[in-house]
């Protein structure tokens, strides 16, 4: 979009520049001023695509849809929970409207955040256990971003924090139970740009969920060779949910995590994990092994918030741009992995 196209889209919602920029502000959660609209319009500074994205929208009068992404990978410790939350907090520090939900029993997301305040959470009644156990609406269990459930646990984005309750989904047994979060979902979609899942760590039931809810998975994996052989595994069930739950559902790639660049077998593992995929799935750029991310454990904080410059840390400032942006995501090429292994 141009600034004379953007001049045309404000004249025909009948807005001036100082009501444009208001309509932008609330929408985007930006602090853009009049001047800003004018240099614009005036072609002396490019329109932000999200900007120009919301345009189109204010002028079709569609109203906002989140995108929902689930991380997934039925391995533990493949840093699956770190990638979530690191990514939530990304999109939200770009303007977004996110939630992230916790669908893991072990709730690690929600006790990271929240850290004593996951307790306080339970007792009122405010999990992702009694919306899928009992049916209680999912807005009525949200955790605002910055609202206090206890003196000084506050979630930076929008947070639908899990109990070990949540458990018991995988004894249930009843039809379309697989489709509970996605209903779940469909309440409060339209308050969100961005839905991020946690799933947990296995193939079961809540799992399964989150694929059905989801319109995009990424699957964080680690560079050892054990974990990567694992992938098939959840490619298939991909591939199943696919098929019988979710036709919408896409593989937004393979995300390798906790990457040693200077160590062989590491290389060459990624390696071999470009090419095995093939045309199968993408096989994202990796983020580095860092110890940015146990100390921002350790403190209570996520990793990009604590560490905003470090390389590990980036890697989800750069993916978080490219989902916003619906770019192609920054990926690793089996060529430049070969180099490294050579150098």
């Amino acid at each position: 979009m141009n600034g004379e196209r953007m001049r045309e889209v404000r004249q025909q919602l009948g807005l001036s520049q100082a009501e444009m920029k208001d309509a932008l502000n609330r929408r985007l959660r930006r602090s853009y001023d009049k001047p800003k609209i004018s240099r614009w319009e005036n072609g002396r500074e490019s329109i932000p695509d999200d900007v120009a994205a919301e345009l189109a929208a204010l002028l079709e009068g569609r109203p906002r849809q989140a995108r929902v992404i689930v991380l997934a990978n039925q391995k533990g410790g493949v840093g699956k929970t770190t990638s979530a939350l690191n990514l939530a907090y990304a999109l939200r520090r770009g303007g977004r409207e996110v939630l992230l939900v916790d669908m893991d029993p072990q709730a690690t997301a929600t006790a990271g955040i929240l850290a004593g305040g996951a307790v306080e959470a339970y007792r009122q009644g405010r999990t992702m256990a009694q919306v899928i156990l009992t049916g209680k609406p999912i807005a009525d269990i949200i955790i605002s971003a910055g609202e206090e459930i206890i003196d000084g646990c506050a979630p930076p984005f929008d947070l639908a924090g899990s109990h070990i309750d949540l458990a018991e989904t995988d004894g249930r047994r009843e039809p379309g139970f697989d489709a509970a979060l996605r209903e779940a979902l469909d309440e409060v979609r339209g308050r969100y740009d961005f839905i991020v899942i946690d799933a947990p760590p296995n193939l079961g039931m809540l799992t399964w969920m989150a694929l059905a809810a989801a319109q995009d998975v990424l699957i964080p994996v680690r560079t050892e060779p054990y974990d990567t052989m694992g992938v098939g595994l959840i490619l298939g069930t991909i591939n199943k949910v696919q098929r019988r739950l979710n036709p919408g559902l896409r593989l937004a790639g393979i995300l390798p995590t906790q990457y040693g660049k200077r160590k062989s077998v590491d290389r060459e593992v990624l390696a071999l994990l470009v090419q095995a995929m093939g045309g199968k799935a993408p096989v994202l750029t990796p983020v580095p092994d860092s110890a940015v991310f146990g100390h921002a454990a350790r403190n209570g904080r996520i990793a990009l918030e604590a560490s905003p410059s470090s390389p590990a840390t980036q890697v989800y400032a750069k993916l978080a741009d490219g989902l916003a942006a619906g770019a192609v995501l920054p990926r690793a090429v089996a060529d430049m992995v070969l180099d490294e292994q050579e150098g």
